[in-house]
């Protein structure tokens, strides 16, 4: 995304009427102007990744029940994008979402490799990275049986 910061300082007089005296009070006006947004992530529409009904807890290892993330991105001009996951990361595995489930992250990969959270990669528009998704558990502390779910945001930055 583009951006361009605009402030502008301005001093004002004000004029007391009482006593005959002057004050003078400084005034700061800002604000930020963005291009429009030249960039689109899955036409705005979410993204849903559904593990089904059947992950079986000892068999979570990282690699099994792993599901692609479909996405597309759209660019109306050339440039540069980077590409994010911003979640909330377990405190077992830095790639990993937590999920509402103690002991249970998804962990993204990016061409196979672990994908950092809340860290940013630039992307080839005309070829972006693959993603998935796949179960994983936190070692000390195996989550319990029952549906979870998760959520992230997915970030396009234009620059």
């Amino acid at each position: 995304m583009s951006v361009k910061t605009v402030s502008l300082a301005m001093g004002l007089s004000l004029i007391g009427t009482l006593m005959g005296g002057a004050l003078a009070v400084p005034v700061d006006f800002s604000g930020t102007l963005v291009e429009a947004l030249p960039c689109s992530i899955n036409n705005g529409k979410l993204i849903e990744v559904d593990f089904g009904n059947g992950v079986i807890i000892r068999n979570i290892d990282g690699v099994r029940y792993s599901e692609p993330i479909t996405y597309q991105i759209a660019c109306s001009v050339p440039g540069t994008v980077r590409l994010s996951v911003n979640g909330t990361q377990t405190l077992f595995n830095g790639a990993a979402i937590q999920t509402d489930v103690p002991g249970l992250g998804i962990l993204l990969k990016q061409e196979g490799q672990g994908f950092t959270l809340n860290t940013p990669i630039t992307v080839n528009l005309s070829n972006p990275p693959v993603l998935t998704a796949v179960p994983v558990s936190d070692p000390a502390q195996p989550p319990s049986p029952g549906a979870f779910t998760a959520k992230a945001t997915l970030l396009a930055e234009y620059q």
